[in-house]
């Protein structure tokens, strides 16, 4: 019987394990170590999210009340005869109190400061998230634009929670019809 051996060039040796392979994966500490670096991430970003929130809430009740504001002056205008916005707690009738509580524009071209059902053209329902404070009574625009207000009028909108944020917008009236609106904090 004739013996094999291997050839020189290969070299063999009995106590030689086989190459260890690494397995696909993450590693514990590996993953532990992403986890770390997302939570921090993610306690950085959550308060700013917040606040953003809270930024477009006042954002949106802000132009909520402007549009409602052009409104009344553009139907004015358009239909030659005097238009109201006031704040309305039902929708029904004015209540001379918070804007708060929702808003009604409506046609007063019978003059009494006191809407119709059929004289009615929008109605806003209230905000929750967001305090409006300042002027509370009636706008009412005549056919050529201009309110019948004696000065310039304001009002600050602002969310209700100021730990999330203090920023507010500020609405200027003009008794000459024009409305601004700015940034403020509150």
């Amino acid at each position: 019987m004739q013996r094999l051996t291997a050839p020189k060039s290969v070299k063999t040796n009995v106590f030689q394990s086989a190459p260890v392979r690494r397995a696909p994966g993450f590693t514990l500490l590996e993953l532990m170590i992403t986890i770390t670096i997302l939570a921090v991430g993610l306690s950085l970003a959550v308060p700013s999210i917040r606040s953003i929130s809270a930024n477009n809430q006042v954002a949106a009740a802000n132009n909520s009340i402007l549009t409602a504001i052009n409104l009344a002056r553009s139907e004015a205008i358009t239909r030659g005869n005097a238009v109201a916005v006031c704040p309305s707690s039902a929708g029904k009738r004015c209540n001379n109190g918070k804007w708060n509580a929702g808003w009604i524009v409506f046609d007063d071209s019978d003059g009494n400061a006191s809407p119709a059902v059929a004289e009615i053209i929008r109605v806003n329902s209230r905000s929750e998230t967001v305090n409006r404070t300042g002027y509370a009574g009636s706008i009412i625009f005549r056919p050529d634009g201009t309110t019948t207000l004696g000065s310039n009028k304001t009002m600050t909108i602002c969310y209700t929670d100021t730990s999330v944020s203090n920023k507010c917008r500020t609405i200027t009236i003009s008794r000459f019809g024009f409305v601004k609106s700015v940034d403020t904090t509150g």
